[in-house]
């Protein structure tokens, strides 16, 4: 069966922005590629100046995967046949366009995916078939992209700077909250509220068809997420409610206040019609939509869930009008393929500041932290050509830093275990549980042992892992060892190479005993890393005036 394509207009979609100044840079062709649990989607996109995306071509196509998942466990050999297909037409599109390298294009698997039993050989039968490599997304990659995606809008629309926003993707298999407070991500998370899943759980409740039966249960559902985000979520007053996903778009054109909106991006949807909405899809059947409303099945079954979650979450946050947002996980990924070139400060800050927030939710001293954070920083970029890692490595060991001594919440005997078994099991806004994991290990290692293969979290590593953990474990206990006098501000240093040894210059210090005596036994690591042996000396500053008759 032929695919049919949709073009659209840059200024028709959503994030599209036209070249300033009609000035055209080498033109940069990238291509975004969502395999959700009820559509392939696929956006191209031109990349502009400042790394904005003009989008050129976008294409969506129904499949079954999330039911084959969420009802089955497993995806079934018909549906996979089918994605093959698909993608395969994709891939001819893209050639044409001039998308074929690797670096041009991310296809990417959602929650889906992430439950199905033969997820590998999905992920295998489908990049092999095609020779589009696919990742399945991890949850805090997921909400990593919605943030991509729907920031530029928020900061456009002065609500990232609002004391309080929650957003709210609702995708097919999970519903993703993003709590933005004083312009941070505080809170991401994911539950499983997703309108597809939540169709499939109604149906299997007997509730299929519409009705009385299909809205109480869906009301249910819709009220059971919505407790789970109040309790993840301050008590305070939201400044506002931003929502995203197909179902949010169509209550947008059924449920706008009709206020003219100064960025097409963004309607505003009253609640009480919101509430009014959901009330009517719920009661009509999903064939009835079909015909009224000219969508395809799999939109009419998950369009009553969707809109429904969004009026309870509505209701129950106290919110007069919702923020309906026109901004998909696909404006994410061509987001950041556009950024590929330009170092996010914004974003790296975001992680840091997600580190900060674990830390002081286990009552580690902020200064100290901090100070260490600095330090690490300062020996890093100093050592730079020593150790070859890039500002990844570098975001991952601001982390560590920031969170080497949480452990002493559960203990301070051996706490450098418990840091690494409390970061481990827990989450860092746009981190991956690979990023978690190393984390925790360059933490473990703060102090005390060595990287050893007999340990277990270190040996799990690829080799390539265990030297960043080890480059970076050695950077962290010299940091930690010249921070022994827990200080308000960290101290000005300055670095020196003689022969083998690596000297770290501390201005005005007039006793350097203990840093001495604790490098000493903690800077083994950093000499087998970097063959330096680390050195500490006080570096004295001439007063104003000295020297003067």
């Amino acid at each position: 069966m032929p695919l049919k394509s949709l073009i659209l207009p840059a200024e028709a979609v959503p994030g599209g922005a036209a070249v300033p100044g009609g000035v055209e840079p080498a033109r940069r062709v990238v291509a975004a590629i969502d395999i959700g649990s009820s559509a392939l989607r696929l956006d191209i996109g031109e990349v502009a100046a400042q790394g904005d995306v003009r989008v050129l071509e976008s294409l969506r196509h129904g499949v079954r995967l999330g039911k084959d998942v969420f009802g089955r466990g497993r995806i079934q050999q018909e549906t996979l046949r089918r994605c093959v297909a698909i993608l395969k037409n994709y891939g001819r599109l893209l050639k044409e366009y001039g998308v074929t390298r690797p670096d041009q294009v991310r296809a990417v698997a959602t929650s889906f995916a992430r439950e199905a039993s033969n997820r590998d050989m999905f992920v295998d039968r489908v990049s092999t078939a095609t020779g589009i490599h696919v990742r399945v997304l991890e949850e805090s990659e997921e909400a990593r992209l919605t943030y991509l995606a729907v920031r530029d809008i928020l900061e456009a629309n002065g609500m990232l700077a609002a004391k309080n926003v929650a957003v709210l993707e609702i995708g097919g298999g999970q519903t993703i909250l993003l709590y933005i407070r004083n312009g941070k991500v505080t809170v991401a998370q994911s539950f499983h509220g997703g309108a597809l899943r939540t169709h499939e759980r109604v149906e299997a409740g007997g509730g299929g068809g519409g009705g009385v039966r299909f809205k109480g249960l869906l009301k249910a559902y819709a009220l059971e997420m919505v407790d789970q985000i109040r309790q993840v979520i301050p008590a305070d007053r939201l400044s506002a409610l931003v929502v995203m996903g197909a179902g949010a778009r169509y209550a947008a054109e059924y449920a706008s206040t009709g206020e003219a909106a100064a960025d097409r991006r963004v309607t505003k949807a009253s609640t009480p019609k919101l509430v009014e909405l959901a009330d009517r899809l719920a009661s009509t059947p999903v064939q009835n939509l079909v015909k009224a409303h000219k969508m395809t099945y799999q939109d009419a079954e998950t369009v009553a869930p969707a809109v429904m979650s969004i009026a309870q979450a509505a209701r129950a946050l106290k919110i007069r009008e919702v923020h309906i947002v026109q901004a998909t996980l696909r404006d994410g990924l061509l987001r950041e393929l556009a950024l590929r070139d330009y170092r996010s400060e914004g974003f790296e800050e975001q992680v840091v500041y997600s580190a900060q927030t674990l830390a002081a939710r286990y009552g580690v001293d902020e200064a100290h932290a901090r100070n260490v954070e600095a330090t690490a920083v300062a020996l890093f970029d100093e050592l730079q050509e020593e150790h070859q890692l890039g500002v990844h490595e570098r975001l991952l060991l601001r982390c560590a830093a920031l969170l080497h001594d949480i452990g002493a919440y559960v203990n301070s005997r051996a706490h450098h275990k418990h840091s690494m078994y409390l970061i481990f099991n827990s989450d860092l806004f746009g981190l991956t549980r690979h990023d978690m994991q190393i984390v925790s290990v360059v933490s473990r290692y703060h102090r005390k042992a060595l990287p050893n293969p007999s340990h277990p979290e270190f040996a799990s590593l690829p080799l390539e892992d265990r030297m960043a953990v080890a480059k970076l474990a050695a950077l962290l206990r010299v940091a930690d060892s010249l921070e022994r006098v827990h200080r308000e501000a960290p101290r000005k240093l300055e670095f020196r190479r003689e022969a083998d040894r690596f000297v770290i210059l501390v201005q005005d210090m007039e006793d350097l005993t203990m840093e001495r005596l604790v490098l000493r036994e903690k800077g083994n690591l950093f000499a087998d890393v970097f063959g330096l042996v680390p050195d500490v000396r006080e570096l004295r500053t001439a007063l104003p005036g000295a020297g003067m008759a």
